[in-house]
């Protein structure tokens, strides 16, 4: 008898009651024909499928089941008769008294011999990472990027010879698993349900499995493992709704305890970008040097899409979250370790960036060159203390605006990208490479921010940041020259609150 032998229909949790069976064989569950397990990532929860060969007698049949130690969900436990429905039956399906960790089976048969079954539930404990590591060429143009998934069986239960599908994707649970199957055996009879009440039960079961189930044959011939492929797994990836499903080749063992590593891409030549990036938000004295790459399908010379199965290209599927490990690779083949970053859920289309760490080989110098105050407006009036006029101003309006000359040297060999980001102290108004917007001769208050003589692209980020983009010749000097204006309304204090105006 297997530990995890579950089981299970969702109608279950009950308690038998009334029916004679002090006679009939109790039968423990057999060996499982095929396992089928779908991980999801963005929540501890496993569904299992598996499939078992029930032998019947004519009559009664009390088949029983255990799950001491492990984590499986006693409430999710679905199961289905495949084969002979005409001729077998599930009476009932009962907990021993006081017991969560049971269940037991009651199916009446008109013939004898083998069935088909299938149980689904949930468990938890069973969880999946992925990681990546990349290795860039000695020009870095290009990039040999390995993605990893490793499996970690926490359940208390060995699942040998299982499919093992991966989802990503992110779901809602009202309740955990873990706690699902932590709680006290249910009481009552299922005898005393109603319809609906059963129904009810069987329809929150379905629903939650939906979306995993795509009736994958498990009752197909298992590879002896004599016979099992030594070449690397492959991984099919297919998308299912909001869903991205990989699926692995073939059939692993996971057992408790022991994680399982396994390759879910080798791709070579991926382009790479090296980016210099200069930001206020981390005082914008220096460049950070970023390697990037495109979740995106390799391309041939003529723009064309390469001929690649899954597992050697990107842009097939999102790229689940996990770590990034780049590495530099010298002439002599030696690595360096060059940056890495924990990254977030990649969607097809989106990048991947990776810190490398300061580079000194890009320099500047901001100065600020000039300092304007215009558009002063002012209002004079006289108030009486003490039988005399006093004269009063209340300052409202006036326009600040600043010259600044940034001096830009690149040290490096290659044309260098360079981002640089700057911040202002008021909602901007942006001037850029595409033309000059139409609220630019506003009075409302804000930052307006002239960059469209810089000559490269230009981009408002938020409210209080914009940024430009140069290309940067081997050992070329720029000069970047631009302004900002800030519109300073209803500053200080407004004194004659009467509005009162007297003669001077």
């Amino acid at each position: 008898m297997t530990r995890c032998s579950t089981w299970l229909a969702l109608i279950l949790l009950a308690v038998l009651t009334g029916h004679a069976l002090a006679d009939v064989d109790l039968v423990t569950i057999p060996r499982r024909e095929g396992t089928q397990l779908t991980i999801y990532n963005s929540e501890d929860i496993t569904m299992v499928r598996e499939h078992r060969l029930l032998t019947v007698k004519p009559g009664i049949n009390r088949i029983q089941f255990t799950w001491a130690n492990t984590l499986i969900d006693p409430t999710s436990i679905d199961f289905r008769i495949l084969d002979h429905q005409d001729q077998v039956d599930l009476i009932d399906t009962t907990f021993p008294a006081g017991r969560n960790d049971a269940l037991q089976w009651n199916i009446t048969s008109r013939m004898a011999g083998k069935i088909a079954v299938e149980i689904r539930y949930f468990t938890s404990g069973i969880t999946w990472t992925a990681d990546y590591v990349g290795i860039a060429n000695e020009d870095e143009t290009e990039l040999r990027l390995t993605g990893y998934v490793r499996v970690a069986n926490n359940s208390g239960e060995l699942y040998d010879n299982a499919q093992v599908r991966l989802v990503v994707g992110t779901i809602n649970l009202v309740e955990k698993i873990a706690d699902l199957a932590t709680r006290p055996a249910p009481k009552g009879d299922y005898d005393d349900w109603s319809e609906d009440e059963r129904e009810h039960g069987r329809q929150v079961f379905r629903d939650a499995i939906k979306k995993a189930d795509n009736g994958d044959d498990l009752f197909a011939p298992a590879t002896p493992p004599a016979a099992r492929p030594t070449k690397p797994k492959e991984v099919i990836k297919e998308g299912l709704s909001e869903y991205f499903l990989f699926t692995i080749e073939g059939r692993e063992d996971i057992e408790d305890k022991q994680p399982k590593r396994l390759v879910s891409m080798k791709v070579a030549d991926v382009p790479l970008e090296c980016i210099y990036k200069l930001t206020d938000r981390d005082g914008g004295g220096h460049f950070t040097k970023y390697y990037r790459f495109k979740n995106v399908k390799l391309l041939e010379d003529d723009g064309t899409e390469k001929d690649l199965p899954g597992m050697e290209n990107l842009g097939v599927s999102p790229l689940p979250d996990g770590s990034v490990r780049l590495f530099s690779e010298y002439r002599n083949k030696d690595l360096a370790y060059v940056g890495g970053t924990q990254t977030k859920y990649v969607p097809i289309g989106d990048r991947v960036e990776v810190n490398v760490g300061a580079d000194p080989d890009i320099t500047i110098a901001r100065r600020l060159k000039d300092q304007r105050i215009t558009n002063v407006v002012a209002r004079q009036y006289k108030r009486r203390l003490d039988n005399t006029f006093v004269l009063y101003y209340d300052l409202i309006d006036y326009d600040e605006t600043l010259y600044y000359e940034e001096e830009i040297v690149s040290g490096k060999p290659v044309v260098a990208k360079a981002e640089l980001e700057r911040q202002f102290d008021a909602d901007v108004v942006l001037w850029g490479s595409e033309g000059k917007p139409k609220d630019w001769d506003s009075n409302e208050p804000g930052a307006y921010v002239d960059l469209h003589e810089v000559g490269g692209r230009v981009e408002r980020v938020d409210q209080n940041h914009v940024k430009y983009f140069l290309d940067l010749n081997p050992g070329e000097k720029r000069f970047v020259r631009y302004s900002v204006t800030y519109k300073r309304r209803k500053v200080g204090p407004e004194l004659n609150t009467e509005k009162r105006r007297e003669p001077l």
